[in-house]
């Protein structure tokens, strides 16, 4: 089956390998694509520096974004250094201008994830702004993909894209979710 799970990990492996930046990862799977970049990253890595651009510092913690790695904080300040797994993550929110600087300039991999909003908006400065800094490898990860998004406008940030569905792992969700996106 195309765009699972196992073909998405192959993708961002040759990503890791390769001497590409940048990587698109699209799909149904809305809360498990940027999960996976984190966990190819962290079978293959150790001690690197990974930065996480999200949408809303408070949103960190959640069981969506890194909840689910076992982390028992209240909270994460923006640039304050944090061990998942075998790797450092520090956080800043693509929302708020202010915490970019409040981040190191130089890391090993940037995830920005959800990208929706910045396609909604059309605004991407903060993209722009990781390819300003010094990152090896940039993952821009949608949340739920909609017809009307046009990847046209981010192409020039990745040479690469893979698409990540939740077919093969649970087919009415990956139904579910295309209905939303086919409504719109």
């Amino acid at each position: 089956m195309k765009n699972n799970k196992m073909e998405c990990i192959q993708n961002i492996e040759k990503l890791l390998n390769g001497n590409e930046k940048g990587m698109l990862l699209t799909g149904t799977n809305q809360y498990e694509k940027h999960k996976l970049v984190m966990a190819t990253i962290n079978k293959h890595f150790k001690n690197a520096k990974i930065l996480f651009r999200i949408n809303a510092m408070k949103n960190i913690l959640d069981e969506e974004f890194i909840g689910w790695t076992g982390i028992k904080r209240k909270s994460i300040k923006s640039g304050e250094r944090v061990k998942i797994g075998n790797n450092f993550y520090e956080f800043d929110s693509f929302n708020a201008r202010k915490t970019w600087y409040e981040t190191n300039s130089t890391y090993d991999f940037a995830i920005i994830y959800p990208i929706d909003a910045l396609l909604r908006e059309k605004k991407f400065d903060a993209i722009d702004n990781l390819y300003n800094r010094n990152i090896k490898k940039i993952f821009l990860v949608s949340w739920t993909d909609h017809k009307y998004y046009n990847y046209d406008l981010i192409s020039k940030y990745y040479e690469k894209q893979s698409v990540y569905d939740a077919a093969e792992e649970d087919i009415d969700y990956h139904n579910r979710v295309l209905n939303i996106i086919n409504k719109r």
